[in-house]
C-alpha cells in the first residue's frame, strides 16, 4: 500500500486519538500525557478490531432527542416554558408539545387499570 493511500486512514486514527485525549483530559481530569498514551492505545485497539472494514457510525439522534425531552419535562415546573425554550434553543410551542408528549408517556391510563 502506498503512503498516499494510507494517509487518510492514519489521519482518521490520529484524529480519533486526539479527540479521545481531549475528552479524557477535560471530562475525567486525566493528565494530558496519560490521556494521550491511553488514547493512542485505544485508537490502535479499534484499528485492530475493525481495521479494513467500512463502518457507519450512527448519530443516535432518536436517543439524544428522547434524553433531551426527558430533561425538559424534568425541569418543567408548570409555568417555565419560555425559560426552557431559551435554555434548549427551541420554540415555546415546541416545548409545549414536548411537555404534552412526555406527560402522556408517563400518565396511567384509566382503562388499563384492573377492575
Amino acid at each position: 500500500m502506498s503512503n498516499d493511500t494510507r494517509k487518510p486512514a492514519t489521519a482518521l486514527l490520529e484524529d480519533l486519538a486526539d479527540h479521545l485525549t481531549a475528552k479524557a483530559h477535560q471530562d475525567l481530569g486525566i493528565p494530558r500525557p496519560q490521556a494521550k498514551e491511553f488514547s493512542e492505545a485505544a485508537a490502535c485497539y479499534i484499528a485492530d478490531l475493525w481495521g479494513g472494514q467500512l463502518i457507519y457510525v450512527p448519530k443516535d439522534m432518536a436517543s439524544r432527542i428522547n434524553s433531551r425531552d426527558s430533561k425538559i419535562y424534568g425541569e418543567f415546573v408548570g409555568d417555565n416554558q419560555a425559560e426552557l425554550a431559551r435554555k434548549f434553543g427551541l420554540s415555546f410551542q415546541h416545548i409545549c408539545r414536548i411537555i404534552k408528549k412526555e406527560r402522556a408517556k408517563r400518565s396511567v391510563k384509566q382503562h388499563n387499570l384492573p377492575l
